[in-house]
């Protein structure tokens, strides 16, 4: 059985999964030679993910296609870095991950050309980094050995947008869409509810000015099920209680939907029995009544709920045989696969595959 995908996974790739989003990243942090090489108005999120497996729990990913401003084609790979410790190596597993791009593209597009790459680290771990973003900081030279053979060696280096380093308050003035802010903000504050308490008025202040479309709220409501998880070994109703206040009157019902999504998976165990008393007052009827028959079943039926709202809210429709399967699931291990993918693919035959 697949392990399902970390709580830093799904809400980095339901938001920078996003081409305006995505967007307005890549706008602020790649150096402007580059920029001015690229058309971002092209943009477009690939499919696929190429990180090694023992990588997937601490590592996420998104391939970008983006055509030159002459026209060629050209990639842009983000690599969101979840673990709290510095990674020596990750120069030389960007430079595996481009050698995997690379070969997939040369197998679906014959010919021996291939784009260009450009890499960046997204880190948002407790620790700083700490070391060169580039290759030639492993080799175990010299710097007048590495300079003498530096035409004949590989030169990878990759751009790195460490959040660590930033205090919130440069988060929230950043100039990047605020739906990007609001995520940057929540994974720079998951290490403690010291951060987050921290960065709450901040959080409210733009969670305010948010638009209330469809898509908008998905992705809220994924940010609110992201901080509900990460801060679980804290007192979760006070976590319940905060995100209220971030929300404002407008958003709580939002928040009251990313509880009912995780107590229907069966990942807040806490946070349940902190807010049993209120689920007369204004939880799901169906989710009450799935807690009282057993909360398999309640699982199931959320489970099921919460894919047709994410694939609404995305404008994807399913045909009559994606329903008849979507209604025919009985497996929570299988709808919770299903659940993740409706957050960003767009085909029917990926989000039910495998």
């Amino acid at each position: 059985m697949s392990k399902s995908p970390s709580p830093h996974d799904a809400l980095f790739k339901a938001s920078f999964g996003r081409p305006d989003i995505a967007r307005s990243e890549l706008e602020l942090v790649l150096p402007r030679a580059i920029l001015t090489q690229l058309d971002l108005s092209t943009l477009v999120v690939l499919p696929g993910s190429y990180i090694d497996d023992d990588l997937r729990q601490t590592h996420s990913d998104l391939l970008y296609g983006v055509r030159t401003v002459s026209g060629e084609p050209s990639l842009v790979c983000v690599l969101a870095e979840h673990q709290s410790k510095y990674d020596a190596t990750m120069a030389l597993r960007l430079l595996e991950y481009a050698l995997r791009v690379w070969r997939r593209w040369l197998d679906e597009h014959p010919g021996g050309k291939i784009p260009l790459l450009i890499c960046l680290v997204l880190h948002h771990g407790e620790g700083g980094w700490s070391g060169p973003p580039e290759l030639s900081s492993m080799f175990d030279a010299s710097s007048s050995a590495i300079e003498a053979t530096r035409e004949f060696i590989p030169h990878f280096r990759y751009i790195l947008d460490d959040l660590t380093a930033l205090s919130v308050e440069v988060l929230a003035g950043r100039t990047i869409h605020v739906l990007g802010r609001l995520v940057q903000i929540a994974l720079w504050t998951s290490s403690s509810l010291e951060r987050f308490e921290q960065a709450a008025p901040l959080m409210q202040q733009l969670a305010r000015v948010t638009t209330r479309d469809a898509a908008t709220r998905t992705l809220l409501t994924r940010l609110y099920v992201y901080l509900l998880q990460v801060l679980r070994d804290v007192d979760a109703r006070a976590v319940y209680d905060k995100l209220v206040e971030i929300a404002g009157p407008e958003g709580k019902e939002d928040v009251m939907t990313a509880a009912e999504q995780l107590m229907a998976k069966g990942m807040a165990d806490g946070l349940a029995k902190g807010m049993a008393d209120g689920l007369a007052k204004g939880m799901a009827d169906g989710l009450a009544k799935g807690m009282a028959d057993g909360l398999a079943k309640g699982r199931i039926e959320t489970l099921r709920m919460a894919i047709e709202k994410a694939l609404e809210a995305r404008k994807v429709t399913l045909s009559e045989a994606g329903r008849a399967r979507l209604e025919g699931c009985s497996d929570s291990d299988v709808l919770e696969r299903w659940y993740e993918r409706a957050l960003t693919l767009n085909e029917e035959s990926e989000i039910f595959g495998g």
